[in-house]
């Protein structure tokens, strides 16, 4: 049960727990699991392991009963101006070489936080005694019907996990509870580009489910989408992200000569396109 580790948890209908441990049934040695939960008088309970493994379906999309988001000790806050530079580099190490030679995502991460699109209250940080993990940060774009009519929507990204701490649900903790607050802010839909077997657990579906498309009037697997309000994106129409994303290579390239010199390679995944700025499953 190596797979079900200590530590916190999301239930897919947005509740947290904390999982103490695994163990067997003492007649039966069916494999179960046993957690707290982290709300309300913090009760105790115990599972079956294969209940705390399976996938459900909840409004239209196939989500995992449980998702990992990390250790109990990691902490999410919002993100301050003296965090900034930290969370470049950190988004420069996570990014490093992972879609081509370098990156500037992290020049990206620079430049946004200065542009209108910018949405400073969901720039949020997860942080383990006193070093910053992670980071995620959105932008406001919108989609535009036949009609000419807009909706407004969010995008998020970069998000970006410290290499040597991917793998250990922060950057899933980053994305829950910035969705949770984006809800709780009247925000409508969020829509993305990035790996479509990563972003489902969230509730994410292909946006060619909902109707928007790109520009192109493309409707590309990495092409996302999730509605914070049932029905926000019914009738489709041309997705419009923010301006910033158009990143200029010369003056990115300016930018990374003032980090550490890190040598380039190339390299570049399947999903590999201009606003696909997450580190494959943070």
């Amino acid at each position: 049960m190596q797979d079900i580790r200590p530590g916190r948890w999301r239930h897919y209908k947005g509740k947290d727990y904390e999982v103490l441990f695994t163990a067997r049934h003492s007649e039966t040695e069916e494999p179960m699991v046993v957690y707290r939960a982290l709300y309300g008088e913090g009760g105790v309970w115990v599972r079956p392991a294969g209940m705390w493994r399976e996938t459900v379906a909840h409004q239209g999309a196939s989500l995992r009963r449980f998702t990992y988001t990390g250790d109990m000790d990691i902490t999410l806050r919002r993100t301050l101006p003296s965090d900034y530079r930290e969370t470049e580099n950190l988004t420069r190490e996570a990014f490093w070489n992972l879609m081509g030679p370098g990156c500037d995502e992290h020049y990206l991460l620079h430049v946004m936080r200065e542009d209108p699109a910018f949405i400073p209250e969901l720039d949020f940080i997860a942080e383990q005694k006193g070093k910053i993990l992670g980071n995620i940060v959105y932008t406001k774009s919108r989609v535009v019907n036949g009609k000419g009519q807009a909706l407004d929507t969010i995008t998020f990204g970069p998000v970006a996990v410290l290499p040597e701490y991917q793998g250990r649900g922060i950057g899933a903790r980053l994305i829950f509870h910035t969705l949770d607050l984006a809800r709780e802010m009247g925000h409508r839909a969020v829509i993305i580009l990035g790996h479509p077997d990563y972003y489902p657990r969230f509730g994410f579906r292909r946006a060619r489910d909902f109707g928007p498309a790109t520009a192109a009037g493309e409707t590309f697997n990495p092409f996302m989408a999730l509605e914070l309000v049932p029905g926000s994106l019914t009738g489709g129409g041309v997705y419009h992200y923010a301006g910033v994303y158009n990143v200029d290579p010369e003056k990115a390239a300016a930018f990374d000569k003032t980090f550490p010199y890190k040598e380039k390679k190339q390299r570049r995944t399947r999903y590999d396109t201009p606003l696909h700025r997450h580190p494959v499953g943070p």
